[in-house]
């Protein structure tokens, strides 16, 4: 039994080792797709447990697949590797927002911008009735959601003109606006600090969250019309969830 459990607990490390290989690979590689078939040359795989590995890695979010015909880039999840300050914001916030959407009946969530990109790190559906896919990491257009609205707000104006100019027509909840209107939208945006609007049908809130003095992520909630509670108390306790997620980071790691 000994002996049993002992190659057991082999082929699990062994296999574990095959996973950062890959994911070391992809990286490696990128912009570049991975393809299966380097990638089991390369990573010493059997072709088929290399293919089952990426479809893991890819449904887990760590890698991503454009489509069933080209190869795998790093996902959004591989942001989760990169250090602790991301580990941090995940864990403080699903533990923190896992009770806030239960208790209001609400779906929440945390988010963070890379680039163009919202970057859903953790999420809820006290609400099922909402519909939201929040089962894993994923990234999602920033013009496509108020959180992203908030979340490209805080970037430098630069950036935020590069952004907006790579929309081209679509502009997401900014379509009909100019540049230069979306551009004084994000300026009073960052200023306020809070948005509460109605989007898609429903209303939504979104708070920044700050990590010396800068906002590392936002945290939204979603519900839906003539649901009780009232917004202003959703939005209360959205701000206290997002000082208590604040109280519990490491600056450090920032």
């Amino acid at each position: 039994m000994t002996k049993q459990f002992h190659n057991v607990e082999y082929m699990e490390i062994k296999v574990l080792n095959k996973v950062f290989d890959l994911l070391e690979y992809a990286a490696e590689v990128s912009p570049r797709p991975l393809l299966p078939g380097e990638a089991a040359e390369r990573c010493k795989i059997p072709r088929s447990t290399c293919v089952r590995l990426l479809k893991l890695l890819s449904e887990k979010g760590y890698l991503e697949q454009l489509s069933p015909r080209k190869g795998y880039t790093p996902g959004p999840a591989a942001a989760l590797l990169n250090g602790g300050c991301y580990q941090q914001l995940a864990f403080h916030g699903e533990r923190l927002l896992r009770t806030f959407a239960a208790e209001l009946k609400i779906s929440v969530q945390l988010s963070l911008r890379q680039g163009n990109c919202r970057l859903i790190l953790c999420g809820f559906n006290g609400d099922p009735g909402l519909n939201l896919d929040l089962r894993r990491i994923r990234r999602y257009d920033l013009q496509r959601a108020i959180s992203g609205r908030m979340l490209l707000s805080f970037a430098p104006e630069a950036e935020q003109r590069q952004i907006i100019g790579s929309w081209g027509e679509d502009r997401g909840v900014f379509a009909g606006f100019s540049d230069g209107e979306i551009l004084g939208q994000l300026r009073e945006l960052s200023r306020q600090s809070l948005l509460c609007c109605e989007h898609h049908g429903k209303y939504a809130a979104v708070v920044p969250l700050r990590v010396r003095g800068r906002v590392a992520a936002a945290a939204g909630a979603v519900w839906r019309p003539g649901r009780m509670p009232r917004a202003q108390e959703i939005t209360d306790r959205l701000k206290n969830t997002v000082e208590l997620i604040e109280g519990y980071i490491n600056v450090e790691s920032f």
